[in-house]
């Protein structure tokens, strides 16, 4: 789910639905990314978990990582923020997180903390390295963010943000034929939900 393979998640969730309860509401939030759940059911499910286990640290990471996805910034960092005070500042993945909340709330040198610091830990994890990237972008410099993300996507080629960021920073650096190749990659993959945004950037690199 983390690299937005949604359909093979929901595989995967659906085989371990009997050994952890947290399956179901993952299951069904990959659903929902492609299309085969409605967000209400989605939220729904989740909504129930929570209810019934409140300090779920899996379902609280879903429950951020959905914010996330949805621009509920101060929510994403509120949940987050509680997570980090409870399991601490060596998950990679929880201030990968950290770092997009962040930078999405419009504070990019936040962000930049918390990616670095996830970088630290697991340097060769994609969304550790496009964090990094992205902080680094947000504040404008697209060069060191243009190597993070070639590296990220060299390391999950499948995932469509990863080319949807290094087709922003190519633009950015004025190399629009690999800008395009990138863009297109990303909007290939039905599951990419930020189309508007990349279909206008391709149009404007003509």
């Amino acid at each position: 789910m983390a690299i937005a393979r949604y359909a093979d998640a929901i595989i995967a969730y659906r085989r371990a639905a009997d050994l952890h309860s947290t399956s179901r509401p993952c299951c069904v939030w990959s659903k929902r990314r492609i299309g085969l759940a409605s967000d209400s059911a989605a939220a729904n499910v989740l909504a129930l978990f929570l209810s019934q286990n409140p300090q779920n640290v899996a379902a609280l990471r879903l429950s951020a990582h959905w914010q996330i996805a949805d621009g509920d910034w101060d929510s994403a960092i509120d949940t987050l923020e509680d997570l980090r005070a409870r399991i601490g500042n060596r998950d990679a993945a929880l201030l990968a997180e950290l770092a997009y909340a962040y930078v999405g709330d419009d504070d990019p040198d936040a962000g930049l903390v918390f990616a670095k610091a996830a970088y630290r830990l697991a340097p060769m994890s994609p969304a550790a390295t496009d964090a990094y990237g992205w902080a680094l972008y947000q504040q404008g410099n697209s060069g060191p963010a243009l190597q993070l993300f070639q590296k990220a996507a060299s390391i999950a080629p499948d995932h469509a943000v990863l080319h949807w960021h290094l087709g922003q920073a190519y633009a950015d650096l004025g190399r629009n034929a690999e800008a395009v190749a990138q863009i297109r990659a990303a909007l290939a993959d039905p599951a990419f939900t930020d189309r508007i945004a990349a279909s206008a950037a391709l149009k404007a690199l003509g």
